[in-house]
């Protein structure tokens, strides 16, 4: 998501910058320029991206010729990583707009310059990287001054869209990053010669035809021609300069993990005494995007179980819950599969409201294994619904009557249904 708005960028900055160099009637040359960027993303963190910008741009132009529009190419390409983020949240196609800055400093002025260009639609593979290429045309420009013009290439504005396969958004919705391009780079795209123009290079007669012309800008730029023209040939070989950066830019800046935070709630029906139980609290995750895995850690508050025993026994019990270790799982192919470990406690029991236990120590002897699944198409953004079932070991330190009160909630089958909501930042 990341590369492929940033390779719309690179087109679009440098479609902006062949704006303003033109072709002019001298032969282009092909010109390369590879650049680093640091983009922020949501989901996948920080990103560097790499894009390379291509053209065929004039060496020399004459001043008052309008130069033809042609076609700047930029390519760049999607790391694994962020190709993870985008399947994550159900991502086919990514699309949106760019726009770059560049700067074209010329003899008459130093003009800064902010093109927007069309990303197009680029499908989203399965896994891995891939390439996206974006492509401008840059309209004429007419230099009213001989001399030299230079273009550099500036930061860039992504506007992206990542969508699902039938259209719909996805959880990242419509959102913005402001690639800022990464300090100490060669950024300059093209030099350019602008020559004072081949019908005004044959006057020789300066002496006698400047005094009735001093007025006339156009008489006084053959002068300055002259001593600019030697100018271009000490920052022509920048152009080639660019190629020095391209082996830092052969990787990508990945997260080592992503955090999400989620509100729980849902409910836990206690298979033995058909009790249901209310669940809240939190979750705290942090996502691996290179291989779907995850580690959370997990809090439940506390709660209570309300049950009528032979369908006249009234029973109530105040419900903790312990974690142990941390909630592990995956997020592949749309589906959250997690397995918590937790000790049941039971720091209170009444029966008909009289106390039966009132030990803090009353609890599972063994943790319950609990996994919890989604539907498909679990969104990490978004959150989601989670499903699954447990055991409850026999229970210990509960007093006189702990054989009493064990068998009311142990065994299998019970179930678990809760929903995680993205915690507000």
């Amino acid at each position: 998501m990341v590369a492929a708005a940033a390779s719309a960028t690179v087109a679009t900055g440098a479609a902006l910058t062949a704006v303003l160099a033109g072709a002019g009637t001298s032969a282009a040359d092909p010109v390369s320029l590879t650049l680093n960027y640091s983009c922020p993303f949501p989901l996948i963190g920080t990103q560097t991206l790499q894009i390379v910008i291509s053209a065929d741009i004039p060496t020399t132009v004459n001043v008052g010729e309008p130069t033809p529009a042609f076609t700047v190419t930029a390519v760049a390409t999607v790391p694994p990583t962020a190709t993870q983020g985008l399947t994550l949240v159900g991502a086919a196609t990514v699309e949106g707009s760019a726009q770059a800055s560049s700067t074209v400093t010329a003899p008459e002025a130093t003009i800064p310059v902010t093109v927007p260009a069309t990303i197009p639609v680029t499908p989203v593979p399965a896994s891995g990287s891939f390439d996206t290429v974006a492509t401008g045309d840059a309209p004429s420009l007419t230099f009213t001054q001989a001399g030299q013009a230079t273009i550099t290439v500036g930061d860039i504005l992504l506007t992206l869209h990542p969508k699902r396969a039938d259209g719909t958004d996805t959880g990242l919705g419509v959102f913005d990053s402001q690639c800022t391009q990464v300090a100490g780079q060669n950024n300059t795209l093209a030099t350019i010669t602008i020559n004072g123009g081949t019908t005004t290079e044959p006057t020789t007669t300066e002496p006698t035809t400047t005094e009735p012309t001093t007025t006339e800008p156009t008489t006084t730029e053959p002068t300055t021609t002259e001593p600019t023209t030697t100018e271009p040939t000490t920052t022509e070989p920048t152009t080639t300069e660019p190629s020095t950066t391209e082996p830092t830019t052969t990787t990508s800046n990945p997260p080592t993990g992503i955090d999400y935070s989620y509100a729980l709630e849902g409910d836990s029906v206690v298979k033995k005494l058909n009790a249901t139980v209310p669940l809240s609290g939190g979750i705290d995750a942090n996502l691996d995007l290179a291989t779907g895995n995850f580690t959370a850690d997990l809090s439940l508050e506390p709660s209570k179980l309300k049950a009528t025993l032979f369908h006249f026994i009234p029973i109530t019990a105040k419900v903790a819950f312990e974690q142990e270790g941390k909630t592990t799982g995956t997020l592949a192919g749309g589906v959250l599969n997690s397995t918590s470990h937790t000790t049941i406690k039971l720091p209170s029991v009444k029966v008909f409201g009289f106390p039966i236990s009132k030990s803090p120590k009353c609890q599972s002897s063994e943790p319950s294994e609990i996994n919890l699944t989604s539907g498909p198409g679990f969104d990490p953004l978004a959150g989601g619904d989670l499903s699954g079932t447990y055991a409850i070991a026999p229970l210990e330190n509960c007093g006189p009557l702990t054989g009493l009160i064990s068998p009311l909630a142990t065994g299998p089958g019970n179930t678990i249904d809760v929903t995680l909501s993205p915690k507000e930042s």
